[in-house]
């Protein structure tokens, strides 16, 4: 018969690829943890990990194994978690990977807040702009500026926004005039790197303004942010981080708009869990809050009863 304890340090060992580790990380023995796994492939019938000098790793009946005894994890935690009374009794992790530009502009910004609700939660914040494959071992919570093909994971749209073009003032009064988008040949912008994000996000200034000129590239938004407030170049932004910058403005006598959207990222195996729920309530209302985010309809703010 299979038993929840064994799940439980089967998932630790497959998590740590070592019976050492695992023992530390679970409070046990070495000895009892091994005791653990060889009762669990009697239970099953079949070996669940090669063993050997480099460590403990998979079969494929492990791996098959793995992603119901996750899902039993997830449960018990979710069970434990619901029978808690109030935000502030939350405790453990969750770790939350953004991009960069969401996280410096809006969840850096929202941490107070967050904290204040869940003073007990930590916070692990991770930035990535590449998120079409995801790996849910990486997260808990992810944001993604493009809908990510991982599997095992809820997905849906957090919230839409435009790109725009944006210069310092002294920029513009000591370059040529900008009155169309034709006139951008005389200008140029900065930019990601690229690779630094994925293919559809990278070519949207090409699309608004075809054979753009780069100068400065970069991998974040605060840099491109840094380097148009500078008077450096052009920057391409968010129209809800380059409207709320000081220092710069928007060239809004031309069409350079481009849609955008973020999406709301979550592995199934956690949905359930109280402080993965929590987080995401905290990320739609920061979204909901902030002007020149829409937030995308099927999310509800805490003060609508979600």
């Amino acid at each position: 018969m299979l038993s929840a304890d064994n799940l439980g340090v089967f998932v630790e060992v497959a998590r740590s690829g070592r019976l050492t580790e695992a023992a530390k990380h679970l409070g046990l023995d070495q000895s009892t943890v091994s005791r653990r796994m060889s009762q669990l492939e009697r239970s099953v019938g079949q070996r669940l990990f090669h063993r050997d000098h480099a460590g403990w790793t998979l079969t494929d009946a492990g791996i098959r194994l793995l992603v119901h005894a996750e899902a039993v994890e997830a449960a018990i935690q979710a069970a434990r978690e619901d029978l808690l009374d109030s935000n502030a009794a939350l405790k453990g992790s969750v770790r939350v990977l953004t991009p960069d530009g969401f996280a410096s502009h809006l969840v850096n910004p929202g941490l107070a807040r967050i904290r204040q609700t869940f003073p007990e939660l930590a916070i692990e914040l991770v930035s990535s702009n590449q998120h079409t494959s995801l790996s849910t071992r990486e997260f808990d919570v992810a944001v993604s500026i493009e809908r990510p093909a991982a599997r095992a994971v809820t997905v849906s749209k957090l919230a839409d926004f435009e790109m725009g073009a944006y210069a310092a003032p002294a920029y513009l009064d000591e370059r040529p005039p900008i009155c169309s988008v034709e006139d951008l040949r005389h200008h140029q912008f900065v930019w990601y790197v690229e690779g630094s994000l994925g293919l559809p996000t990278y070519e949207a200034l090409f699309h608004a303004v075809p054979n753009a000129r780069l100068t400065i590239l970069t991998n974040t938004i605060s840099a491109q942010v840094e380097a148009t407030q500078q008077g450096l170049c052009l920057g391409y932004l968010p129209t809800w981080i380059g409207d709320d910058t000081p220092g710069i403005t928007r060239i809004d006598n031309i069409d350079v708009s481009m849609p955008n959207s973020y999406w709301l990222v979550v592995p199934t195996q956690f949905a359930r869990l109280a402080r993965v729920r929590a987080i995401t309530r905290c990320l739609v209302d920061l979204v909901a809050d902030r002007n020149g985010l829409r937030l995308a309809p099927g999310h509800h703010t805490a003060t609508t009863g979600a």
